[in-house]
C-alpha cells in the first residue's frame, strides 16, 4: 500500500529563470500554469535561508494534473546562495537526478536543441523492447539526454509500437 500519491512536480533550483523558461516553456512546449513571487523570512526559512525573495514558475504538459516542472529562483538570499558544483559532462553519476519527458517529436526537438547549442550526453538513439510489461509496452523506444542551463540532465523519450 502506497502512502503517497503520484509525483506532483519536480522542482529545479535555477540560476536564471528566464533562461530556463526559454528551454522548458519555449522549446519543449510546457505551459506556465503559475508564476508567483514570494518574499520574507518565512518563505526563505522553508529552504534554509534567513531571508529571500523566491520566484516560482510551475509548468505542465497541457492538461496534466501531475508531473509538473517547477523552476525556482532565489533572489537576494541571506546568506548569499552558493553555486552547486558543475556536474560531469561525459556521464551521469549516482545521486544525480534527471527530468524525463515523453514526446512524439524527438527529432525536431533534437534539431532545435542543436541549433541553440545545448550539450548532449546522448543524441537520439533507438532500441527495441521486445516484450510487454504492465506499464511499458513492447515497441521501439528512442531516447536522448541533454543538459539544461543549470546542468540538470533532461531525458526525452519517444515510443512507437512494433
Amino acid at each position: 500500500m502506497s502512502r503517497t500519491g503520484p509525483v506532483k512536480r519536480v522542482t529545479i533550483w535555477v540560476r536564471d529563470i528566464e533562461r530556463s523558461l526559454a528551454l522548458y516553456r519555449d522549446l519543449l512546449g510546457l505551459e506556465v500554469i503559475e508564476d508567483k513571487t514570494l518574499a520574507g523570512p518565512a518563505i526563505a526559512g522553508m529552504v534554509g535561508y534567513q531571508d529571500a525573495t523566491m520566484r516560482m514558475v510551475h509548468l505542465s504538459p497541457p492538461g496534466a494534473e501531475y508531473g509538473w516542472v517547477g523552476l525556482y529562483a532565489l533572489i537576494d538570499a541571506k546568506p548569499p546562495t552558493e553555486p552547486v558544483p558543475t556536474p560531469r559532462e561525459d556521464r551521469l553519476s549516482p545521486g544525480q537526478a534527471a527530468v524525463v519527458l515523453t514526446t512524439t517529436q524527438i527529432d525536431a526537438i533534437a534539431r532545435d536543441l542543436d541549433a541553440q547549442g545545448y550539450r548532449f550526453l546522448l543524441r537520439p538513439q533507438g532500441y527495441v523492447k521486445p516484450t510487454d510489461s504492465p506499464k511499458m509496452p513492447a515497441g521501439r523506444y528512442t531516447e536522448m539526454i541533454f543538459f539544461d542551463p543549470d546542468g540538470i540532465p533532461v531525458s526525452i523519450m519517444g515510443y512507437e509500437p512494433l
